[in-house]
Order: C-alpha cells, then structure tokens, then sequence
C-alpha cells in the first residue's frame, strides 16, 4: 500500500483548504465561537486551575492567552491549558464518525500557536479544516473498534488531526508535517476509564499541547518512523488490529458530510437525547413529579458502552451519569452547568428521583452515531407516557442555530469576561477570514486578572 502518513502530509500542505466552501468557513467560525464559549465557562474550574498553576509556577515566555484566567504562559503550556479548560464541562461539540470532539484540541492548540506567529485569521481557518479532516477521515477508518477498545478517540485520533492543522498553521513542508505526524503517532494515549473524572478534561489538554509540540520539534528537524502510521507496530494496528486504506481527503469535505453537532447542554453527548425526552415528559405531566412511579430510559448499546452506572460522587461523574442529567430535566426542566456542583449532585429530591430510573439497552434504536433514546414515564395512575428521540438537539437534523449558538457564549463568557469583550471576539470571529492578526482576538480572552 501506499505511505498513508505521506498522503496525508501532502494534502495538509496542499491547496485543497484553499478553496473552502462558504458554508464550511461558516461552520469552523460557528466551532471557533462555540469553542471559545466552553473554554471561558471552563476555565473557572479546579483541573484547568491546577493545571495552571503548575505551568505559571515553572515560569517561561508569556507568549500566550490563557482563556479566562488573565494570564499569559508559553505557546505550549497555553494549549495545555486551554486544552483542559474546553473540556472541563463537557459542553463542547461532537463529531459523529470520528466519535471525538474535534474542536476542542484544534481551538486550544492553534489559537495560541497563531497569536505567538502572528498568523490571520485566514491561516487559522485553514489549519482548522486541516485538522477536521484528517482526524474525522482517521476515526471513519478506525471506529469504532478503536473507541470499543477502550481509547478516547478525541485524544487518540485528535492528536494527529490537531498536529497536521499545526504544522499547517506554522507552514511546514510535507516532509516536516509528515515528521510531525510521525512523531503525534507515539504521543497518543487516553483510555476511556478516565471519563467523569478531572483527567478526561486534561486529555484534550495534552492532545493541544503534544501537537504544538510535534509541530515545532519537526520545524527544528525532529524526525520519526516513515511507516509510523501503517508499519507492523505502527498507529493502525495497535490502536485499532487493523490496517484500512487511506479514505481520500476532501472528497467531500467532512466539514459538511459528517458537520459538528453543538451541545445545548453541558452533559456527555449520549445523555442528550434522552434529557430532551425528559424535558418534553416533564411538560406533559405538568412538572408535577409526584404522579411519577417509574421512568425507563431505553437507550442504544452505544450510550451504555459510554455512561458510567454508578452513582455519581461528584459533578464530573454526574455529567456522564444518565440517571442524574434526566433526573435533573424531569424536576428542574432545564439542564445548565449549575446543576453540575456537589450541592446538586448531594441534593436529597434528585437522589429520589433518581432511584425511580432504570436505564436499559434497546436494539431497536437506530444505530446512527447520535446516540438516540426513548424515556417512558409511568404515573401513579398506570398511564405509561413515552417520548422518542432519534437525533437530539444540536444533531444531524436538528442543529442548533447561529442565534443559539451566539447565545451560548454569551451565557458562558459572563463568567469570566466583560460584556463588550464577549461583543468584540464575537465581531472578530464572524469576520475571521479578514482578520489580519490574532493577538487582539487573544488579548479580549484573557478576561479580568
């Protein structure tokens, strides 16, 4: 077969991105805001603030916004940070056949990576769709035996496809991006277990980070394995006990075969459809939860290989918990990031709620990646009401719109930015491609020291 890692450092340094269609440059400034919205109600948290602190205690060159936090580190202890801040609340968007989430790793490595080059915002939009590309064709190849194995795809996968989007970003030629890629393929790690816990926010932390560093070890020289992709104890075969051909990049654009689903809730991705379900339940009963007797959520295997069972002990453990994010829709008819606090998760009405929810595999859900449920709620009187979601909010076809979108980071941003600097990266983001430099887009994310 052909090189693979070379096919794919050839396109990355190639003229595809050049000719991005209108509605995929609108999608990455829609991803670029989203982003930018999570890592700032992110960054308030206790992982990226210890992460932090060790960083600005080892000191370095300030060369780098830290979203939220009013500070400034090195470009790689930047991505390294702001990485962790992204995904800290489990709010930021999805990809289905990658089984990742794409932007999370790809915002926090090229932002700072670009505001210490000095690239535009042109570069920045192009680096990006690098780095979707590659990382979604990779997971259409490799999943979902990769994810089945127990790997966080969005470590795993996202290193490669946020390392290619860096090395496009700083200019590399082919040869170095291939090096680059190369050397992303023995960084790579991340297992599942890890989910609920500060360490799955830090995932998507040292993915940023170990791609900006590929990136630079390569530009001084750096070399790795040619067959780091494909070779006997190559990236294929031990992440995944296959070797697939090379999917043909940019044939279409991922950007707008697979697109990016935006979360409207700050929850794992397979609580989603089901909290949408419970929302609509609870209207149906008039948010009176004393005629409940029993909920049953019916859920695809997929969702159960995601979730954890046990009761959550803390709010990163309620975010993948699905019995706690319905309970906490069917009482409250929302589901924000406030619910995720060890008031909530001790709350004394969400634990009884919650003992009333049985969760249960259904081979009759569709198996299309956008992990669907139907929650049934009996009443007191035996009336049994049901509610079934294929795709939830945000999904395949039901996106969320520019306005919501918009709405979302401004919620997001009040808790660490000024309004009129939430009003200006929003003016600068919409107008990205004409952007001519990063650095003041960087400086309104730091927010108040």
């Amino acid at each position: 077969m052909s090189n693979p890692l070379d096919a794919i450092a050839s396109w990355a340094t190639g003229p595809a991105v050049e000719r991005l269609p209108q509605e995929a440059v609108a999608l990455v400034k829609r991803a670029f805001l989203d982003t930018i919205a999570v890592t700032l109600l992110g960054s308030r948290l206790d992982a990226p603030r210890i992460v932090a602190g060790l960083e600005l205690e080892r000191g370095g060159k300030a060369q780098a916004s830290l979203a939220g936090m009013g500070h400034r580190a090195d470009v790689i202890a930047a991505a390294l940070i702001n990485g962790t801040s992204a995904h800290a609340e489990l709010f930021d968007d999805n990809n289905a056949p990658m089984i990742a989430h794409p932007s999370a790793p790809l915002v926090s490595a090229l932002l700072p990576l670009a505001q210490a080059r000095d690239s535009s915002g042109q570069d920045l939009l192009q680096a990006y769709a690098v780095g979707f590309e590659i990382g979604v064709k990779l997971g259409r190849m490799l999943n979902p035996r990769l994810y089945e194995q127990g790997w966080h795809a969005t470590r795993v996968l996202g290193v490669l496809g946020t390392t290619a989007a860096c090395c496009r970003l700083i200019r590399l030629d082919a040869k170095r991006t291939g090096a680059a890629l190369g050397i992303a393929t023995s960084m790579a790690s991340g297992v599942r277990q890890n989910f609920g816990t500060m360490t799955m926010a830090l995932h998507v932390g040292l993915t940023a980070r170990d791609a900006v560093h590929a990136a630079m070890l390569a530009e001084r020289g750096f070399g790795a394995d040619p067959a780091a992709l494909h070779g006997k104890y190559g990236f294929f075969s031990v992440f995944a006990n296959q070797n697939p051909r090379l999917l043909p990049l940019g044939e279409p654009f991922e950007l707008l075969a697979s697109g990016i689903i935006f979360k409207p809730w700050p929850s794992g991705a397979p609580t989603h459809a089901a909290v949408d379900a419970a929302l609509a339940l609870r209207k149906r009963i008039g948010g009176d939860l004393s005629r409940i007797r029993r909920v049953t959520c019916l859920v695809h295997p997929w969702n159960a290989m995601t979730l954890r069972e046990e009761e959550p002990r803390d709010p990163l453990q309620g975010k993948v918990s699905l019995r706690y994010c319905v309970a906490a829709a069917l009482r409250d008819g929302e589901l924000s990031y406030r619910h995720f606090s060890a008031e909530s998760i001790a709350d004394a009405g969400l634990a009884a709620l919650r003992r009333l929810i049985d969760v249960r595999t259904a081979q009759d859900l569709p198996d299309n990646n956008e992990f669907p449920a139907e929650v049934r709620v009996e009443l007191a009187d035996g009336e049994v009401l049901a509610e079934r979601r294929e795709v939830p909010p945000g999904g395949s076809s039901r996106p969320l719109t520019q306005d919501e979108v918009l709405a979302k980071l401004r919620s997001c941003a009040a808790v660490a930015l000024d309004p009129a600097a939430t009003e200006r990266i929003i003016e600068k983001v919409q107008r990205l491609e004409g952007l001519q430099e990063i650095e003041s887009l960087c400086a309104d994310l730091e927010g108040r020291r």
